[in-house]
């Protein structure tokens, strides 16, 4: 008769034991991963920084070289776009903006006489394509491309108050490298260098009144900037 009781308990009870303990058969949830920033995308924005150049003023009838190195600041707009595949950046890249360095220096004209001579420039473009290495939100790359500017060369005599400018247009080339980081999903900081050649340039000053030395001018300037940029 007690095992018949004992039996009958188990029975009764023992739906409500397992419904009191139930076991879970769902898996943990497993976390998301996170997305990586993509470089590829139309971006613009704005850079500033100093430019520090080399101008070479040679002598071509009678009068002393000069040699100077003008520095300034430089500040403007930039566009482009990247194309991301894999870690590697494929860009274009085009600016242009304010580029005022200036620098002067007397010298010695085949009579002895003292003269002064001014290189002065006001504006830099470049057209450039880049390449680039992407780790995450991190880009390191190279540059190079076609730079514009001008250069404005002024003679003058002291003395008399005689002076002549030539301001050409010149074309020449541009290599860099530099890092760029993503400040979130579309805010891009930059910093960078680049270098600029114009090769030599002729100058005819004899053809003007003042009667100053042709020059043949070659100018290399160096840049070092931050930019800003926002992509799309």
């Amino acid at each position: 008769m007690k095992l018949a009781f004992l039996a009958i308990a188990a029975v009764l009870f023992a739906p409500a034991a397992f419904a009191a303990d139930p076991v879970s058969q769902d898996a943990p949830p497993q976390p998301q991963p996170v997305a990586s920033f993509s470089w590829s995308g139309v971006y613009v924005g704005g850079y500033a920084g100093g430019s520090f150049g080399r101008n070479r003023l040679k002598n071509l009838s009678g009068s002393s070289d000069v040699s100077l190195s003008p520095a300034g600041g430089t500040l403007g707009g930039l566009a482009g776009f990247n194309y991301q595949t894999g870690p590697l950046v494929f860009g274009v890249e085009g600016e242009f903006g304010y580029d005022g360095w200036k620098k002067g220096a007397d010298y010695l004209n085949s009579r002895g006489g003292t003269r002064h001579a001014e290189s002065e420039g006001s504006y830099m473009g470049r057209l450039r394509g880049r390449v680039g290495y992407a780790t995450g939100n991190l880009l390191l790359y190279s540059a190079g491309g076609v730079s514009f500017t001008n250069d404005k060369v002024t003679q003058s005599n002291p003395g008399s108050g005689n002076s002549d400018s030539i301001d050409k247009a010149l074309t020449g080339w541009n290599i860099g490298v530099g890092a760029e980081y993503a400040f979130g999903p579309n805010w891009l900081g930059r910093l960078e260098y680049i270098h600029d050649g114009f090769g030599k340039k002729s100058y005819d000053f004899q053809s003007l009144p003042g009667g100053f030395a042709n020059r043949e001018v070659r100018l290399d300037q160096d840049t070092v900037r931050l930019a800003l940029a926002y992509k799309f």
